[in-house]
This record gives structure tokens, C-alpha cells and sequence, in this order.
């Protein structure tokens, strides 16, 4: 029983001592540093204007999508799907560069429609297309699709 009150006293001690802290950095000088809270940084004196102030243009919009048109000319025979994609997650040896499948916007089945209007981030310079056949008598296939065409039409023959 007496060890055990020893023991009980030891842990006691220590997690009394840990609680009350004790450090707290300190600088040079052996203090605890300084409690003053530092000064803002000075900068140029700008009129602040309010949010009741400030007037969009007529023309304003905070939509920066594009509508594009894609096309397809599927001439297989197996149904499947066409994934398209915002990013690539990496390039194969052979230059082929691969879509990230988180971001993937839709998928389009190409026995189906032959032509999808979508709306893309004006931001996106690229859409990856990834064809997945349900059959194993024909290759998956991968694309590259620059957003660069004025008249926002884009075509893919598979």
C-alpha cells in the first residue's frame, strides 16, 4: 500500500508540475518575452472605399464560362464511354499525358449523341478526353483538346 502512495504521489507531482507550465520560450535576457503586442506595419495612406462605392461596368459579368460545341464521329462498334476531364495527372514515356480522374466534368456516350454542347471554365486551356470501350476488342484511347478554336467547336474521330 505504501507504494502505491508513493507511486500516486510521483504522478501527481509531475503531471501538477507539467500543468502549470513552466517555459514559455523566453529571449535572450532569461525573461519570458516581451507581452506587447508589435506594432502594425505603416503603409501608404490609401483612401479605404466602401462597398456601396464601387460600380461594375455595364458589361460585368462574374460568369467566365464558354459554351463550346464538341463533336464526335465514333466508327466503332462497341458501346462505352467518353470521359472528359480538366487536368492531367501525368505523361506516359511515350507522351501521352494522362487525365486526373477527380476531375473529370462528364462523360458522353458516343452510340448515343454524336454532339454535346458544354460550359467551360474560360480559365481551362485544355480538356482531356479518355474513351473507354465496353469491349476488349478495342484499345482505350486518350486526347488532348486545346480550348483554342474562335469559333468554340472542337471534333473527335474514333
Amino acid at each position: 500500500m505504501n507504494i502505491s502512495k508513493k507511486l500516486l504521489s510521483i504522478m501527481s507531482a509531475s503531471t501538477f508540475i507539467l500543468a502549470c507550465g513552466g517555459g514559455g520560450g523566453g529571449d535572450s535576457s532569461g525573461g519570458s518575452g516581451s507581452s506587447a503586442t508589435p506594432a502594425p506595419a505603416q503603409t501608404a495612406s490609401t483612401e479605404l472605399i466602401d462597398t456601396q462605392d464601387i460600380v461594375a461596368q455595364s458589361d460585368f459579368s462574374f460568369c467566365i464560362g464558354d459554351k463550346i460545341t464538341l463533336s464526335m464521329n465514333y466508327q466503332g462498334t462497341a458501346d462505352g464511354a467518353l470521359h472528359l476531364y480538366t487536368k492531367a495527372a501525368f505523361t506516359t514515356e511515350d507522351g501521352v499525358e494522362i487525365a486526373d480522374p477527380t476531375s473529370r466534368i462528364t462523360t458522353i456516350y458516343p452510340t448515343q449523341t454524336n454532339q454535346v454542347e458544354l460550359e467551360v471554365n474560360g480559365n481551362w486551356s485544355k480538356l482531356y478526353a479518355q474513351w473507354v470501350p465496353m469491349s476488349a476488342s478495342e484499345p482505350e484511347q486518350n486526347w488532348v483538346i486545346s480550348l483554342n478554336q474562335s469559333n468554340k467547336n472542337y471534333h473527335l474521330d474514333f
